[in-house]
């Protein structure tokens, strides 16, 4: 009875064995047992696992051509980092309780953390060019970032604790490789898409909508899978998906932005709980520097350096959820004014020195009008072609007056002019 123990545990490991998922490998001149184990098993011990599993009489020996099934839980599995991409702002990376500043360039492996703070952002490169961008006030885990000797595939998974998490996810060819995000609510599990997950911890809420492919969300406390198609949205626990609201217009988008803060407005949309804006220096948004949320149809962001940049906007449901965004690209050059008057004399032999202070890039001009009528139409003084900050103007009878001075900005070959606001001089009769 006792001799039968070992033969009997030797069975139910192979039976074990054989209910585990499996490769076949076909096998090739100079391949054995143990030259297999070296290449792809995690421990040479695992030899005698595939031997007992295929019985095979002599690991040493084996013909050209031998099927043999290698059970996936005895392969190697190798670490696959990731690369930070782009970032802004305050955001910090490391393994749990040593976190550093981020570097652009800087590797972030298997078990780090990523943190953002106020108008921080983050966006990781994977390394089948799958993009991982992680807002302001985030907290993300990297679970699992590993790949399978042998078979290829790469499981994925990333933990969000708070805020949010966006992905776009390049298609899997391998049936095996994996993508999810999970929170403490739920899992998201992608095979190539784009989406965006949300986590509050104060609410226990997940909310994920999808813009391209299709995302599998499972409760976790149900366990119920709903299948979230393009254009759909759902809280984890949701009886069904439903539609993201549309992509929404921005009014002149495309506007070059001259003033000292960047400032959008949305068209407003039916059934908008608010909206959503961000800003970044590439058209996929890879480099995001700033966003905001609004209850409003507008927003504003500080300033920002000359140059090219995009715009995404997108509509906030009732729900919460995110709707499908509109992307604009603007240029950023700030040729604003800031202007003032001051009047000097007595009677009728009085100075008004009107002054003004160009901000912006490049060489100026500037154009200055005064009317008597509030629209400026009919201007009674337009000089054009200023250089300099001030134009004096003497014996101005009694009455009201409106002025405004015009920036024209010369930079990279074009000529960008901006008028500012329309200011009001009122002159009194005196002695």
């Amino acid at each position: 009875m006792i001799a039968l123990i070992p033969a009997l545990l030797l069975a139910g490991a192979a039976q074990a064995a054989a209910a585990e998922p499996v490769v076949v490998y076909t096998a090739k001149a100079g391949d054995n047992l143990y030259t297999l184990g070296a290449r792809y098993f995690d421990r040479m011990s695992d030899v005698a696992t595939v031997q007992r599993l295929n019985r095979i009489a002599n690991p040493y020996r084996i013909p050209v051509g031998t099927r043999i099934r290698i059970p996936h839980a005895v392969l190697r599995q190798s670490a696959v980092p990731a690369k930070v991409a782009a970032f802004s702002g305050p955001v910090s990376i490391g393994a749990p309780g040593k976190l550093a500043p981020a570097v652009l360039g800087m590797t972030v492996n298997e078990a780090d953390r990523i943190e953002t703070g106020e108008r921080g952002h983050a966006t990781l490169r994977l390394a089948d060019g799958s993009l991982v961008s992680i807002p302001s006030q985030s907290a993300v885990q990297i679970a699992r970032m590993r790949q399978t000797a042998l078979i290829g595939s790469v499981d994925r998974l990333f933990t969000l604790s708070g805020g949010g998490l966006r992905a776009r996810v390049t298609p899997m060819t391998n049936g095996e490789s994996r993508f999810r995000v999970s929170t403490p609510t739920a899992v998201a599990a992608v095979r190539g898409t784009m989406f965006a997950t949300s986590y509050d911890p104060a609410t226990q809420a997940t909310l994920t909508g999808v813009t391209e492919g299709k995302v599998e969300l499972t409760d976790a406390a149900s366990h119920r899978m709903l299948a979230l198609p393009t254009g759909f949205g759902a809280h984890a626990g949701d009886e069904a998906p439903h539609p993201l609201l549309a992509a929404p217009e921005l009014v002149d988008g495309g506007r070059i932005q001259n003033q000292p803060r960047l400032a959008f407005a949305v068209k407003p949309e039916a059934g908008a709980n608010g909206y959503a804006l961000s800003i970044a220096r590439d058209a996929g948004f890879i480099d995001v520097l700033d966003e905001a949320r609004s209850a409003t149809p507008e927003a504003s962001f500080d300033s920002l350096p000359t140059g090219t940049y995009f715009v995404r906007a997108a509509v906030i449901d009732a729900s919460g959820i995110e709707g499908m965004a509109s992307t604009y690209g603007f240029q950023r050059r700030l040729n604003s004014l800031s202007a003032s008057v001051e009047g000097s004399g007595k009677g009728r032999r009085r100075e008004y020195l009107f002054r003004w202070t160009g901000l912006g890039d490049g060489a100026h001009q500037y154009r200055f009008q005064l009317s008597t009528h509030a629209d400026g139409s009919q201007p009674m003084i337009d000089r054009i072609g200023l250089t300099g900050d001030r134009l004096i103007v003497t014996d101005l009878p009694v009455g009201d007056y409106y002025w405004r001075v015009m920036s024209v900005q010369f930079a990279d070959g074009q000529a960008n002019g901006a008028w500012a606001a329309t200011e009001t001089l009122h002159i009194e009769a005196r002695d």
